[in-house]
C-alpha cells in the first residue's frame, strides 16, 4: 500500500463512508488492517479500487471465513504488483476519447444518434427504484441463464438501500420521450476510481443507441470532467453471458489490464479443486454450473 500521510488520509476517507454504508445496508463485512473485506454469495472479496494492492495472510482468511461465512477468499494485486502474465484481468479506461476521435466511423455514427435520440443525466436513487423495474426486468430475461427475478417492491427497497449514500453510488438514467430506457448505479472511490457496477438497456429501445449514449456520457464525465484516475468496468466475466466487456473495449477505449488473482479456500474445497483437475471437462458438462468455479480457480496465483 501507498505510505504517504495524504494517500493514507484519501484512503481511509472511503473507507470510512463503505463502512458506514455497509452498516446501514446490512451487509456482513469486516475491517482489516485498513481495508474491508465483505462476504458476496458464497465468497469473500475486498471493498476498495482495484489499483490497490490488497495482503491477507493464511491466518487472516481463516480469520474471515470463521467470521463472515463463505466457501472461499478472492483478492487481487493491485496495478503495480500484478504479473503481466496473468490469466485474470479487470477491464479498465482511463483516458477519455472525444466522439470525433473514435476510431470506427460507424460508432461515431452510432454514438451521435444515441446522443440524439436519448437524453442523459445524473439521476436518484429513487428515480431508478419508482421507473427502472421494467427496464431491469426486460433486460435480465434476455439472458438464458437468469436467478429468481424480484418483484417490484423488493426492487424499490433494494435500489432505495442506495439513497442515504449519493457521494457512493453515483446513479444515470437514459431516457428517450421522457421514459426510462437505461440506468447504471456505480460505485466511487474517491477520485481514483468509478467502478460501473451495474448497467441494464432495454432490449426493445436498443434501436434508440442507449448504450453509445449513456457510456460516452459517463466516460466525459468521469475521466475529462471530474479527473478520476481510470473507470473500472469489472473483471474478467466467467459467470453469465455478456458482450458489454468487448463492447466497451471495442468503442471505448477500455482494455484489459491484467490482475494477480489470489484465492484461499475453505478446507477442503481447495483440496477438492485439485482434485477435479483431471476431470473438470465431464464435470462442466454433467454440472454447468460449475465452469464459473473452474475458470476463476485456474485463473489464480498458486501460492
Amino acid at each position: 500500500m501507498q505510505t504517504d500521510e495524504g494517500a493514507i488520509d484519501a484512503m481511509m476517507d472511503y473507507v470510512n463512508q463503505y463502512v458506514d454504508m455497509l452498516e446501514k445496508k446490512k451487509r456482513s463485512f469486516l475491517v482489516l488492517d485498513e481495508q474491508i473485506f465483505a462476504r458476496r454469495g458464497r465468497w469473500i472479496v475486498p471493498v476498495g479500487p482495484i489499483s490497490q494492492r490488497f495482503r491477507l495472510t493464511r491466518a487472516d482468511c481463516r480469520w474471515l471465513l470463521k467470521k463472515l461465512g463463505g466457501l472461499w477468499v478472492q483478492w487481487t494485486d493491485g496495478f503495480d504488483a500484478s504479473p503481466h502474465d496473468s490469466r485474470w484481468h479487470a477491464i479498465v479506461c482511463d483516458h477519455y476519447t472525444e466522439v470525433d476521435d473514435v476510431d470506427s466511423a460507424n460508432a461515431r455514427k452510432n454514438i451521435r444518434k444515441g446522443l440524439r435520440h436519448c437524453e442523459v443525466r445524473r439521476i436518484e436513487a429513487c428515480d431508478i427504484a419508482n421507473e427502472g423495474y421494467d427496464v431491469f426486468i426486460a433486460a435480465i430475461q434476455t439472458y438464458e441463464r437468469y436467478p429468481e427475478l424480484p418483484s417490484r417492491d423488493e426492487f424499490e427497497q433494494r435500489v432505495m438501500t442506495d439513497e442515504p449514500f449519493p457521494e457512493l453510488r453515483h446513479q444515470w438514467g437514459v431516457f428517450h420521450d421522457g421514459k426510462m430506457i437505461a440506468f447504471a448505479q456505480n460505485l466511487v472511490y474517491d477520485r481514483t476510481e468509478v467502478n460501473y457496477a451495474l448497467g441494464k438497456l432495454h432490449p426493445e429501445y436498443l434501436k434508440c443507441y442507449p448504450g453509445y449514449a449513456l457510456f460516452q456520457t459517463m466516460n466525459e464525465f468521469y475521466l475529462k470532467d471530474n479527473g478520476f484516475q481510470y473507470i473500472n468496468a469489472g473483471f474478467k466475466a466467467i459467470s453469465h453471458e455478456t458482450d458489454i466487456q468487448d463492447f466497451l473495449i471495442r468503442l471505448f477505449g477500455f482494455y484489459r489490464k491484467p490482475m494477480g488473482l489470489h484465492i484461499h479456500y475453505r478446507w477442503p474445497i481447495g483440496l477438492i479443486m485439485e482434485l477435479s483437475k483431471p476431470f473438470r471437462g465431464g464435470i462442466t458438462r454433467l454440472l454447468p454450473i460449475s465452469h464459473s468455479m473452474f475458470e476463476l480457480d485456474s485463473a489464480r496465483i498458486r501460492d
